[in-house]
């Protein structure tokens, strides 16, 4: 009971950090927005030594980069979420990268190398995105991997394709019912489309435990993501709603959350797990919204366990 008060104060408190900043924001939206900075795109994206850096082409004429690691059997395919591109899995590649898998990891359109149009930010582009990948890659009965966004874009997928997944990991997935942010939360997240000291701040207030190198790698890869991008797909998740089609999925599921500061065990599992049949919400505590960049050895351990026991 009292961890409970406990992290219920903490989160609070976040929450309240993040109103007190609002002032700050500005005005969203004004005039002409500069293109991102393909310097810091190109250094917040390193590809690695062992990394294979593609195109793929959607049905509405985006390109779409991805990066395959490995040759394994198994494909395992990673997307990512809001204000930050593939590269916000850099840290969880070097521990699930070996002989097993073959990892895909995109950049959805408005982040990293990908298109950066100037609109069409919804998740169903985002959708066309990942078929995109998925079928420039020929992946076969893969893992569906997703982190926030990328979590309901990952259940979005799975509820319309589920034939094609092996198994599905949500990490602290925003639910399929969306994530409406109180006013003051979603207007400093509006404002940091154009303000990058804002989008460190919410990376900053998201996390438990992120490290100074990390921090710097996760800023540099927000600043090039597209404002539109930034701006648009905000109301895209907060707003999601398609609960109504979980029931579909049947590919086994794994909920994975540790110490998020707005996403708790409780409220995934009953948004998400009470929603999909074949689900387990697991936890392991010390990081925070970020757990794949915080934790990337404890987030691969567990992974690693839930792929080695699908059926």
């Amino acid at each position: 009971m009292w961890l409970q008060r406990s992290t219920t104060m903490k989160n609070t408190m976040k929450i309240a950090a993040l109103s007190m900043v609002v002032g700050m924001a500005g005005i969203v939206g004004c005039g002409e927005q500069p293109a991102p900075d393909d310097t810091n795109t190109q250094i917040a994206q390193s590809l690695g030594d062992e990394a294979e850096l593609r195109y793929a082409r959607t049905r509405d004429q985006k390109d779409i980069a991805y990066r395959v690691i490995g040759d394994g059997d198994q494909d395992v395919v990673l997307v990512h979420g809001w204000m930050v591109s593939g590269a916000v899995y850099d840290n969880l590649i070097e521990e699930l990268a070996g002989p097993d898998y073959r990892l895909i990891v995109p950049d959805l359109r408005g982040s990293g190398l990908s298109s950066m149009p100037n609109g069409g930010y919804s998740l169903r582009n985002y959708i066309k995105d990942m078929q995109a990948v998925i079928d420039d890659a020929d992946a076969d009965d893969f893992v569906l991997v997703g982190h926030s966004m990328g979590g309901a874009l990952a259940q979005l997928y799975a509820s319309s394709y589920d034939d094609d997944i092996e198994g599905l990991i949500l990490m602290s997935p925003v639910p399929a019912s969306g994530f409406p942010l109180p006013q003051e939360s979603y207007d400093l997240f509006a404002a940091a489309a154009y303000d990058a000291s804002l989008q460190e701040l919410i990376i900053q207030i998201s996390s438990v435990d992120i490290q100074p190198d990390d921090f710097a790698a996760m800023a540099a890869d927000a600043a090039g993501v597209s404002p539109q991008a930034i701006r648009q797909a905000l109301d895209s998740w907060t707003g999601a709603d398609f609960a109504d089609k979980l029931h579909k999925i049947d590919a086994e599921t794994l909920i994975l959350v540790s110490d998020d500061p707005f996403m708790n065990p409780a409220l995934l599992q009953a948004a998400v797990g009470d929603l999909i049949e074949d689900s387990v919400v697991e936890y392991f505590p010390g990081s925070g919204h970020y757990l794949q960049v915080e934790d990337p050895a404890s987030t691969a351990a567990h992974i690693d366990s839930f792929i080695s026991g699908l059926d």
